[in-house]
C-alpha cells in the first residue's frame, strides 16, 4: 500500500544546507574585498578618459608644476548661472584642477537661484552689486577673481575685413587664466601700483562718491596688487618696485619735471594706465605724442553708439588680446565722455625699436570727432573728423618681455569718468580694464598653456522648416502614440 511506504528523504540535510549558505557568505563577502581592492588600487592610479567628442585634454604640465606649489587648501566658487554658454567648459576645467591636488576645493553658487549665498560670497570676495559670471580663487584670506569676458577669444578678422558682421568664439581661454590666478595668490611679494596724485586726479580713497575711484582700487587688490598714492613734486621719482603706474583725469598741468620723471620712467620698461578726460589741460600731449599717440582737443560722438543719457556705447574693438575676448557684445564699452586716442607715425625709435600702437576701440564707421564742442558741438567738415574714431589705444616697445626685462607697455584712454564709481560696473567697463591690468602687467596668459578651440553648433532653419518641426512635435508625435492605441485596442475588440 501507498500508505506504508516510507516518506521520501529530505533532498539536503542540515550539514549540506549550511555549507551551501557558507560558501554563498563567502562568495559575497570575496566580491565585496575584491570591490574594496579594486577601488582602492583605482584611487591610486586612476584614470580619466573623456567619451565625449568635446574632450577636456590634460592639465599643462605648467598647471601641474603650480598645483603643486600649493601647501594649503585653495577655495574656488564658480559664481555662475549655469545657463551660461562656458559654464560647462569651466566645470569641466576645474573638475581637473581638483582631480590633480587634493587641496582644490570647488563648490558653485547659482546667484540666481541662491540669493542668500551669493550675497555671502560677494560679502567675502568683496564684489560690486553688479559683479556675476566670474570664478572666484581664495588662498588664506586673499582673492582672485577671474571674469567671463577673459575666458575666451574670438574671431574677428571677418568682421574687420567687412566681409560678415558675425564673430565667432574660437578658443576658451580658462587654464591660463586659472593657473595665473592660482600662481598670483601663491606669489609672496605682491606687484604694486602707484596712483599719481597732485593735480586734481579722481579721488582713489572712496568708493562712496560717483566720481571717486575707490571701487577701481578695490579691483587692483582683487588682483593681488598694492596700491599707493605718488606726488611726483620736488626730488620724487617712480619707485623702483611699480609694477603699474595710474594716471587717471588730470584736470591741472603736468608739471615738465614731472612730465621728465614721467618718460624716465617709460623709457626704462614701466607700465603706465594713462585715463585722460575731455578738455584737461594736463600737458600730456607732448609725452604720449613721443610714444606714438596723438591725443587731439576734441569730443567724440557716434550716432549708432549714442544712448539717451548721452553716453558712447561702442562695440567696435581692435585685434589686441585685451579686447579679443568681447568680439560683438550686447552692451559694449560706455564711456561718459570721450576724446579722440590715434595712433600716430614716428614716435620714439625706429624700427623694431619703435613702439607699437594698435587701436583697442572706436566709433563705428559714422562717428565724429568735433573740436568745437563747447558751443553745442557741432560738426564742421572743415576741421571736423567722420569716421571710425579711435578712443583707445595700446602701446608697447621692446617686445613680450617681463616688467623687469625692460619692455614699455601703455594703454591710454580718452576718458576717465568710465572708471569712476558709478559707472565702472556698466556693461564690459569693469571687464576692459581688468583685461588692461593684466595685460599691462604680464598676467593675461602663462607660457605653455594654449587655448583650447571651442565647438560651437549653429541650427539654422527657414519659417517653413520651423513650422514643419512645430507641427511635427505638437501634432505628429502626439497622433502618431494615438493612432498606435487605436490599432491595438480594435485588435483587441476582434
Amino acid at each position: 500500500m501507498p500508505d506504508d511506504l516510507d516518506p521520501a528523504p529530505p533532498s539536503f540535510s542540515a550539514a549540506r544546507r549550511f555549507g551551501t549558505g557558507f560558501g554563498v557568505l563567502v562568495g559575497i563577502l570575496a566580491f565585496l574585498a575584491i570591490v574594496v581592492m579594486v577601488n582602492f588600487i583605482a584611487a591610486r592610479h586612476h584614470r580619466r578618459v573623456a567619451l565625449s567628442e568635446d574632450r577636456v585634454p590634460p592639465l599643462a604640465p605648467v598647471s601641474l608644476q603650480v598645483l603643486g606649489a600649493l601647501t594649503n587648501n585653495l577655495n574656488v566658487t564658480v559664481f555662475f548661472d549655469p545657463d551660461e554658454a562656458l559654464y560647462t567648459h569651466i566645470l569641466q576645467l576645474l573638475r581637473q584642477y581638483e582631480h590633480a591636488s587634493p587641496r582644490v576645493k570647488v563648490t558653485g553658487v547659482n546667484y540666481l537661484t541662491e540669493p542668500a549665498r551669493a550675497a555671502q560670497v560677494k560679502a567675502a570676495a568683496k564684489l560690486g552689486p553688479n559683479v556675476k559670471d566670474v570664478v572666484i580663487f581664495e588662498l588664506n584670506g586673499r582673492h582672485r577673481v577671474v571674469r567671463q569676458g577673459e575666458l575666451s577669444e574670438y574671431d574677428t578678422s571677418q568682421l574687420l575685413a567687412g566681409k560678415s558682421q558675425s564673430v565667432k568664439r574660437k578658443s576658451f581661454t580658462g587654464e591660463s587664466h586659472f593657473t595665473s590666478a592660482i600662481l598670483t595668490l601663491i606669489e609672496s611679494r605682491p606687484l604694486h601700483a602707484y596712483y599719481l596724485v597732485g593735480h586734481k586726479e579722481h579721488d582713489p580713497e572712496t568708493a562712496s562718491t560717483s566720481a571717486g575711484y575707490g571701487k577701481l582700487i578695490l579691483l587692483l587688490r582683487d588682483n593681488n596688487m598694492g596700491a599707493s598714492l605718488l606726488p611726483l613734486t620736488g626730488t620724487n621719482e617712480v619707485p623702483a618696485d611699480c609694477s603699474l603706474l595710474i594716471v587717471a583725469g588730470p584736470v591741472t598741468p603736468v608739471h615738465p619735471n614731472e612730465i621728465e620723471k614721467l618718460n624716465r620712467y617709460l623709457n626704462r620698461g614701466g607700465r603706465a594706465l594713462f585715463l585722460l578726460p575731455v578738455a584737461g589741460n594736463h600737458g600730456l600731449e607732448e609725452l604720449l605724442g613721443q610714444w606714438g599717440v596723438e591725443l587731439r582737443d576734441d569730443i567724440v560722438r557716434d550716432a549708432a553708439g549714442d544712448r539717451t543719457d548721452s553716453h558712447l556705447t561702442l562695440k567696435t574693438f581692435g585685434d589686441h588680446e585685451i579686447v579679443r575676448p568681447f568680439g560683438i557684445t550686447q552692451n559694449g564699452l560706455i564711456l561718459p565722455r570721450a576724446r579722440s586716442v590715434t595712433p600716430r607715425p614716428g614716435g620714439q625709435g625706429q624700427g623694431s625699436d619703435a613702439p607699437q600702437v594698435r587701436m583697442l576701440v572706436s566709433t563705428s564707421p559714422v562717428g565724429e570727432a568735433i573740436a568745437d564742442y563747447g558751443r553745442g558741438a557741432r560738426f564742421d567738415p572743415r576741421r571736423d573728423r567722420r569716421g571710425a574714431i579711435p578712443v583707445a589705444v595700446a602701446v608697447e616697445r621692446g617686445g613680450l618681455k617681463s616688467v623687469e626685462g625692460g619692455s614699455t607697455r601703455m594703454v591710454v584712454v580718452g576718458d576717465s569718468d568710465f572708471l569712476d564709481n558709478r559707472v565702472i560696473d556698466y556693461s564690459i567697463n569693469r571687464d576692459f580694464i581688468a583685461n588692461a591690468i593684466n595685460w599691462l602687467v604680464d598676467r593675461p596668459r602663462l607660457v605653455g598653456l594654449a587655448p583650447q578651440p571651442v565647438r560651437e553648433l549653429v541650427f539654422s532653419m527657414s519659417d517653413a522648416q520651423a513650422r514643419s518641426v512645430r507641427w511635427i512635435l505638437l501634432a505628429g508625435v502626439p497622433g502618431g502614440i494615438l493612432a498606435f492605441g487605436l490599432l491595438v485596442w480594435f485588435r483587441r475588440q476582434s
